[in-house]
């Protein structure tokens, strides 16, 4: 059934467009009549069974509601499409799934056009990160091409559509004895792996083939299809030279990755993801392993005694290693090390001590193995930010040439500027291009991955938030050591920011991940405290995190200034050397509690993570509040947010049972599925009951969520900042000029934490750590921030008069959700200035 444009499928969705046309189905973009801005979407039309028989068509059914479900749990991660409904209608599936305005892959690759070894790199650990998650879940798409691959024009990354098993239920038939099976293979010609067309059960291998064919095209410039030289076994030969082609300029250790990815035979081939990112993280870097979550030293990383061999060295199966070249390769490195200690030696003994471009406070002299996990521009840390000029950037700033990085990070910031990374790095190879002189700081953020911190990241937007605000005052800073000539001039920030250099110097900013995972953050904190040059750190984000780590900083003598750690715990045992700019949760709790009282709720339920620090913190703080004001808490039996098996419908029906009409939401600070299992609630709830919530809520998913529903008129969380009452008028502006976009809380308090780091380098004769602190915690400290004048509590450490106010969510068309948060005192987008039309 071909469906033409206006036509509206199941009473909401009206057809704009086909968008293509294959084998297995029609795709067509479609409006969402029942949401609000009416929305873009993508619906793929899958046909019922030809067969006539009643038990194929059952058995589609099956398959449809299975592949669907399955598809719906893919939509969390941030490169896979969301999945909106599945339904049947006119004989034929129906899944609607969200828009993803870009471009195909395929169009990146043109005939004999040959990409870099780093540019085939980059591409393929972005899709094979995207594919580690996929596999997690049991499931294989089994037609990934080049078509099915697209280049998102918000962020630059890679989007995985169309997985093909939904398309198999349009093949299914019966045999003469009613045996069902699919009369049609699952795969495109050139991509599909050879066992996929002899209907082969479906393998991680598959897809690993399907990859490794499409960075073949990339570096070669030809279509799987015009491979036609095989060897004997049936292998594709592609990077050997031949009478017509020269050899292409492309390191052994790839050509062998991307050879084993496409063999021929399916048991030769990598079987899983992540055997395959390990010989690429061999081929790239020669960082030790980082220890697991569970074994983790304070001190130092401990080295193994039996390192991984590069790719080119692995034996195939039953084969020895090679272990006469690699006791070699270890004896030069033993020779090297012990050569570059004897000219330390050598050369202490003839000249002074001299400083660096950083000072240098005196710290213990005991210093661990740098962490994966922390760079100043060295390393990628977000990883789903992999554009192949980021990635040469990155290798070049590794190797020393600061000036061709920089060139590369600029032009990497051109293609996407909303990534902070790339901004930090770019103002750090800046610095060490001009031989600039400079402080260091350092930032602690959560890129958010598998429960164990090892696989794949789930979510990065948190710690680009965070990253966003230091970013910005990074480069406020370093502006003020440009001349303004030519080359300057393409600088991020020029003309708008305002640019001052902290007394002639600049300002260089490490970035470390704890992966909002407590053993992590401690590994890093006994990493940061031993490196001298760094005179503060900002960090942790969440209070869980802090309450791990604060006595680190702590007892060795370097300040921590947290932007988002708000528990009272931090309170009862004051550290000198930890600030914070964010409120504590009293303060929070105040504004939601009367929020409640000031609508006629007097009686709320509870839900909260009884194991997290903040969300405790601010369930007691609450408590107290609300009943101090003759309010009454109910705390239901399911009342934990963080449990894998917390249920919202049957949370909000005992709350309908107990005859309650307001709820307080208080998710962590996403360090466990509580945010989730909030969301959930708000949905289930439907604008029913009063909700109220802290800033962990102030978030793109509540206003997802939000988008889904007829009317969210309440709800109110907190929120320290907001573009339209920011004390800094041009805070947001320049933000706005800066990002491509607008920025949040988040970005506003860490933009405040650095802001007062600088103001107290600024202070400082001699700025030291010690110094730090002592200026910090001066009767006559004040910093201007986005957020309000920054002074501090003396004894505590917390800030006095911090920001406190409360949002709601109002209809926005022009939004991306058609909803936006707003003051709560403004009752309409209209009110708040907002342009909405």
């Amino acid at each position: 059934m071909c469906l033409e444009p206006g036509y509206i499928l199941h009473e909401r969705y009206q057809i704009i467009q086909q968008l293509g046309l294959g084998g297995f189905g029609i795709t067509y973009k479609a409006k969402d009549l029942a949401k609000p801005g009416n929305p873009e979407c993508v619906v793929k039309e899958i046909s019922f069974p030809s067969s006539n028989a009643l038990h194929v068509l059952e058995k589609a059914r099956t398959q449809f509601n299975k592949e669907a479900s399955a598809l719906g749990c893919l939509g969390n991660h941030p490169c896979i499409p969301k999945l909106f409904a599945y339904f049947e209608e006119n004989d034929h599936f129906y899944l609607v799934q969200e828009y993803i305005e870009g471009h195909q892959l395929k169009e990146e690759l043109t005939p004999d056009t040959h990409w870099e070894e780093d540019r085939a790199i980059a591409l393929l650990l972005e899709i094979l990160e995207i594919l580690k998650f996929v596999h997690k879940q049991n499931i294989i798409h089994r037609d990934i091409t080049p078509s099915n691959l697209i280049r998102r024009t918000t962020d630059n990354k890679i989007v995985l559509i169309d997985f093909g098993a939904v398309k198999e239920i349009s093949t299914f038939t019966a045999d003469s004895t009613g045996k069902i099976f699919t009369s049609q293979a699952i795969g495109t010609s050139g991509y599909m792996s050879p066992e996929q067309s002899n209907g082969r059960t479906a393998h991680a291998c598959n897809d690993i083939y399907s990859v490794g064919m499409i960075v073949i095209q990339a570096l070669t410039g030809k279509h799987p299809t015009e491979f036609k030289n095989y060897d004997g076994a049936g292998e594709i030969i592609w990077h050997d030279s031949t009478c017509d082609r020269t050899p292409l300029p492309v390191s052994d250790n790839f050509k062998n990755i991307l050879d084993r990815m496409v063999r021929f035979h399916y048991i030769n081939r990598y079987q899983s993801v992540t055997e395959v990112l390990q010989d690429l993280d061999d081929m790239r870097s020669p960082l030790l392993p980082e220890p697991q979550p569970n074994s983790i030293s304070s001190d130092a990383t401990e080295v193994s005694p039996n390192p991984n061999l590069p790719p080119s060295q692995k034996p195939e199966s039953g084969k020895t290693p090679p272990q006469g070249r690699s006791r070699f390769r270890w004896l030069l490195l033993g020779v090297a090390v012990m050569a570059a200690g004897a000219i330390v030696i050598s050369n202490i003994k003839k000249f002074p001590i001299i400083q660096t471009n950083s000072p240098q406070p005196t710290l213990p002299t005991s210093s661990p193995t740098p962490s994966p996990r922390v760079s100043s521009g060295e390393r990628l840390l977000v990883e789903t930010s992999a554009l192949w000029s980021k990635q040469r950037a990155i290798n070049e700033f590794a190797s020393g040439n600061y000036p061709e990085a920089l060139k590369l990070f600029k032009q990497s910031w051109r293609e996407d500027r909303r990534d902070p990374e790339t901004l930090i790095y770019t103002n750090n190879a800046l610095l060490e291009a001009i031989g600039a002189e400079y402080y260091t700081i350092a930032i602690v953020v959560p890129i958010r991955r598998d429960r164990d911190g090892t696989g794949t990241i789930v979510n990065a937007s948190l710690a680009e938030e965070l990253l966003r605000g230091i970013g910005q005052a990074q480069t406020e800073v370093n502006l003020g050591l440009l001349s303004g000539n030519n080359s300057d001039r393409d600088f991020p920030g020029q003309g708008f920011l305002e640019a001052k250099s902290i007394k002639g110097k600049g300002l260089k900013v490490i970035i470390a991940d704890d992966a909002n995972i407590k053993s992590y953050a401690v590994q890093r904190a006994n990493y940061l405290v031993t490196q001298p040059n760094i005179l503060a750190v900002i960090g942790h984000y969440t209070s869980d995190m802090t309450v791990e780590t604060v006595d680190i900083y702590d007892r060795n003598k370097l300040v921590a200034i947290s932007p988002g750690s708000t528990t009272e715990e931090l309170t009862r045992k004051p550290r000198k050397f930890f600030f914070r700019t964010a409120p504590t949760t009293s303060k929070e709790a105040e504004g939601l509690a009367n929020q409640l009282i000031k609508v006629g709720q007097k009686r709320v339920a509870v839900f909260y993570n009884p194991n997290s620090p903040f969300s405790a913190s601010l369930w007691e703080e609450f408590k107290k509040q609300f009943e101090a004001e003759g309010g009454s808490t109910f705390r239901s039996s399911n009342f934990d947010l963080s449990k894998n098996d917390f249920n919202a419908e049957a949370a909000i029906k005992e709350v309908e049972k107990a005859k309650i009409t307001a709820i307080a939401l208080f998710p962590d600070g996403q360090v466990t599925n509580s945010l989730e299992h909030a969301l959930d609630t708000i949905k289930i709830n439907d604008d029913l009951k009063w909700i109220v919530g802290p800033w962990t809520l102030y978030d793109p998913r509540t206003l997802e969520a939000a988008k889904q529903l007829k009317s969210v008129k309440k709800l109110a969380v907190s929120v320290f900042w907001h573009p339209l009452i920011s004390f800094d008028k041009k805070f947001p502006v320049n933000a706005e000029k800066l990002w491509g976009g607008p920025v949040n809380t988040r970005s506003a308090l860490t933009y405040d934490a650095a802001k007062t780091l600088i103001k107290s380098l600024e202070l400082q004769p001699e700025p030291s750590r010690e110094g730090m602190q002592k200026t910090l915690a001066s009767p006559d400290f004040k910093a201007d921030g986005a957020t309000g004048i920054i002074e501090f509590d003396l004894t505590t450490g917390n800030r006095k008069n911090p920001p406190k106010a409360l949002a709601h969510i109002v209809p926005c068309p022009r939004e991306q959700f058609g909803v936006t948060f707003v003051p709560i005192e403004f009752p309409t987008a209209t009110a708040a200035g907002l342009k909405c039309d």
